[in-house]
């Protein structure tokens, strides 16, 4: 019997944070090989830059209250 891809992901979170990385990495990158080259090379260079600590991030309600200005104009 085969595992739900819910199994899948509650054994992925109880992996080392470095593992869970590794997974997720090797996901996003099988998924970007399966879309447009230009897209594909667009993930790669965001998480390139991510990992060099380059990224401008913020949080979450940051974020959200961003975009509730934008939709409020």
């Amino acid at each position: 019997m085969s595992r739900t891809a819910a199994e899948i992901l509650e054994e992925a979170r109880r992996l080392p944070p470095s593992e869970r990385e590794w997974v997720a990495h090797g996901l996003l990158i099988e998924s970007a090989e399966e879309i447009e080259p230009e897209w594909a090379a667009e993930v790669e260079r965001r998480v390139a830059e991510a990992d060099a600590g380059n990224a401008s991030t913020c949080s979450w309600g940051e974020l959200e209250s961003r975009l509730r200005s934008r939709l409020a104009q």
